[in-house]
């Protein structure tokens, strides 16, 4: 009785395991798409509203979803408190100590990165110009995304399913 319990455990454990993988991609993509609504609001406020960084980041955290409304809303915050120091050192400070809130690999967060590296130097034009840029760049990251989405969902289910048998089959 207790092995027959021991092995409903594993096998329950290793399924939500492989759920929690599921919702993690699921959240990788959530995140993706998020970003690029990010940049596009930001893009809109630059460019329509001719707002200045400040009260665009503002603007944008408080409709923006998280974690990119939290992150914008610290940007803001340090922006006012710390004007001495430039907006892209801010922007990389406050990223880096908000990296665990994201689920991007390194290149995606380098992305995130490099767009900071460009406000508050340039022109609106070319600053809109590099928004566009990393949207694009944004498209073909969810686009690749997406696609792994069913292929791996699948496959985290059935292998830690199949692991968990395995496990059981071992204890046995």
């Amino acid at each position: 009785m207790i092995k027959i319990a021991g092995a409903a455990l594993i096998l329950s454990v290793s399924f939500l395991f492989g759920l929690q993988q599921k919702q993690r991609l699921w959240e990788h993509v959530k995140q993706l798409v998020g970003c690029k609504e990010m940049l596009f609001m930001l893009s809109g406020e630059m460019s329509y509203a001719k707002a200045p960084l400040l009260e665009a980041f503002r603007h944008i955290s408080s409709r923006g979803k998280e974690p990119f409304g939290s992150f914008l809303e610290e940007v803001a915050k340090e922006l006012e408190t710390k004007q001495d120091q430039p907006l892209p050192e801010i922007w990389r400070d406050v990223l880096n100590r908000q990296r665990n809130k994201f689920c991007f690999s390194q290149e995606e967060f380098g992305l995130l990165e490099s767009l900071g590296d460009n406000f508050g130097y340039l022109d609106v034009q070319m600053q809109l110009n590099h928004l566009s840029l990393c949207m694009q760049q944004l498209d073909a990251k969810i686009v690749q995304a997406q696609g792994e989405l069913a292929a791996k969902q699948k496959l985290y289910q059935y292998l830690s399913v199949m692991c968990g048998l395995f496990f059981i089959l071992i204890l046995l």
